[in-house]
């Protein structure tokens, strides 16, 4: 992609509005363009970051077993009525009607319909156990939204779900969703603690939360070094003072005399054990082996995926601008050329096409300071310059953007260069 016919414009100021550093610099990068509190247009740098992280959340939940289902965004009331979550004070939830005064809600979450759905699928012990997810949109009417792509009103996320016969079927598939998420993060480039976590809104009998741990993370976490939790499942509020009297009776309560860490993180996915919460008010039943009905156990698996692409740059980032990781980076090079440079980085850019590598070269007629300050702040993980002076030694500049070393590399090896990096 060339710049000039990129649907992209960066800024060098600093939007008002944007307090954490990835919110600030993916609306500069032009990412990101905000529509209202909490909804955001995803720009085409930003869409190609999602569709990488997406792609990486599909290879490996296919791996473990999960079918792609599509459940709808607007969703009919009814099993939201069935499972009693209709009537409980949640504020986050839409409701909205249509013509017909007909009751609907806005796609929070999935639990209801996709229970729903696998009435059509599950009869006996034989069907299970089943897992299905999606990656697909959600809506929440957020009170606080806040932090770019971290507290959303919209926004895309993964969610899956399992059907079981009994807990131990349960256990055995929410370990392999707990392995799933770590390689997930991994290749994404985030570091993840697996703590435990209050159920919530969601409710069931057990949940986990991976969080990434961050200064200015909103979540509060305690661990005695073996054994991490939510401060909020130990009855410590996001407000509460972690120094305060209450909150240490309530960290002495969970945690005994041991010695604990406070810790701050950002969730970027949770796992919850649902039981039989949705499928006994849904009457989602199986018969078992002795041809009696029991209620189909439940689990719900989720990653934000916009809340990822904010988390990343949270982790990876310097006083310029965001370093991506290498598997979901927009680009894999940013190319530029200088002065006399531009005709052989012209002719570069099209080689490196042809060869499958994912380039961007800037062709504007700006500064070289320009240039390199945009290269910066868009944080693609290899800048390769061309210029007179690189010319005059048959070679390009090559920098990776997390370090500061650069090296000539010969005109003739450049491209084998760049297809080794991939």
């Amino acid at each position: 992609m060339k710049y000039s016919n990129s649907f992209l414009r960066t800024t060098k100021e600093t939007p008002k509005e944007a307090e954490l550093i990835s919110h600030q610099y993916l609306l500069r990068g032009g990412f990101i363009a905000p529509t209202a509190a909490g909804i955001y247009t995803l720009m085409p740098f930003g869409y190609r970051v999602a569709d990488k992280i997406t792609k990486i959340i599909e290879e490996e939940l296919r791996a473990i077993g999960v079918e792609d289902i599509r459940l709808p965004v607007v969703q009919t009331a009814r099993p939201w009525k069935e499972s009693g979550r209709y009537y409980e004070d949640i504020d986050e939830l839409w409701k909205v009607k249509n013509r017909s005064e007909e009751d609907f809600v806005l796609a929070m979450t999935g639990e209801e319909m996709v229970a729903d759905a696998a009435k059509r699928v599950i009869s006996s012990y034989k069907d299970l156990p089943k897992l299905v997810g999606q990656i697909n949109l959600k809506v929440r009417d957020e009170a606080r939204a806040r932090g770019g792509l971290l507290r959303l009103r919209e926004f895309m996320m993964q969610d899956a779900y399992s059907f079981t016969k009994d807990e131990a079927q349960l256990d055995e598939i929410y370990n392999k969703f707990i392995e799933a998420y770590k390689k997930i993060f991994e290749r994404v480039g985030v570091q993840t603690v697996v703590i435990e976590s209050d159920t919530g809104a969601m409710g069931g009998s057990g949940a986990h939360e991976f969080m990434m741990i961050a200064e200015n993370g909103e979540d509060k976490i305690v661990s005695d070094g073996t054994r991490a939790v939510n401060a909020e499942k130990i009855g410590i509020s996001k407000e509460d003072e972690l120094d305060g009297a209450e909150a240490q009776a309530k960290v002495k309560e969970s945690f005994g005399d041991a010695q604990v860490e406070f810790m701050r993180g950002i969730e970027v996915g949770n796992i919850f054990k649902l039981g039989t919460k949705y499928s006994k008010p849904q009457k989602l039943m199986y018969l078992d082996e002795n041809n009696q009905l029991q209620p189909v156990i439940m689990g719900s698996y989720g990653i934000g995926v916009d809340r990822l692409i904010g988390s990343i740059v949270e982790a990876s980032h310097d006083d310029n601008g965001m370093i991506w990781p290498k598997n979901v980076s927009p680009y894999l090079v940013h190319l530029i050329g200088i002065g006399d440079g531009i005709q052989s980085a012209i002719g570069l850019y099209e080689q490196l096409k042809d060869s499958g590598v994912e380039v961007f070269y800037d062709d504007r007629d700006v500064s070289p300071g320009e240039k390199f300050a945009d290269a910066d702040l868009l944080g693609f993980p290899y800048r390769i310059t061309v210029s007179p002076k690189t010319l005059a030694e048959n070679s390009v500049e090559v920098k990776a953007r997390k370090s500061d070393e650069m090296k000539l590399v010969s005109l003739d090896e450049i491209v084998e260069t760049v297809k080794s990096w991939m």
